[in-house]
């Protein structure tokens, strides 16, 4: 899957479930809100995240009521505003864990990680063995925050692609990273 110029709700809704999405129906498709543990994310259209505090009688509340709650709610973040702009820093900060299923994922996905402030020439590309598609996801985009950190942040990874690729037999069935 090609996730290089998705757009952020997009990838959001790919690590989201569907369950914890709020109005989606009401919201164009280049935005996003959502709940996740106690909190609630505003996704907006240029991919900026603001969180706020779950209100107890979310179940009742209207699209309208969302957006005053953000406005008068005391217990907001907004990630841009603290200087933290990629999904690393989210996903950290939210506690969130990628969703397991009882039985052992099977399938084999490959990664690649483009620098966008280099252009396509610098890439990396590992895969990952025996994991479902949100666990590669989530785990391509903390490996991309891990690279921007190592940068101090003058270069910006992102994830180009993840495809399904065809099992190797190995001995050793953990993460394979290639350059």
């Amino acid at each position: 899957m090609e996730l290089l110029d998705a757009l952020p709700s997009h990838i959001w809704r790919l690590l989201i479930p569907s369950c914890h999405w709020l109005h989606a129906a009401e919201l164009p498709e280049d935005e996003l809100i959502f709940h996740y543990r106690d909190r609630l994310y505003f996704v907006n259209e240029d991919g900026s995240v603001i969180s706020a505090a779950k209100p107890a009688h979310l179940e009742w509340m209207d699209l309208g009521s969302l957006y005053e709650w953000l406005a008068a709610c005391e217990d907001t973040y907004d990630f841009d505003d603290n200087g933290e702009f990629d999904y690393g820093f989210i996903l950290k900060r939210m506690g969130y864990l990628a969703p397991v299923k009882r039985q052992r994922a099977n399938t084999c996905y490959q990664i690649k990680i483009v620098n966008r402030s280099a252009g396509q020439t610098m890439m990396s590309s590992y895969e990952l063995y025996k994991v479902s598609f949100e666990f590669a996801l989530y785990h391509a985009l903390l490996r991309c925050h891990e690279l921007n950190e190592k940068t101090e942040w003058l270069f910006e990874h992102e994830v180009k692609e993840i495809k399904r690729i065809e099992p190797h037999r190995r001995s050793n069935e953990q993460i394979q990273f290639q350059s």
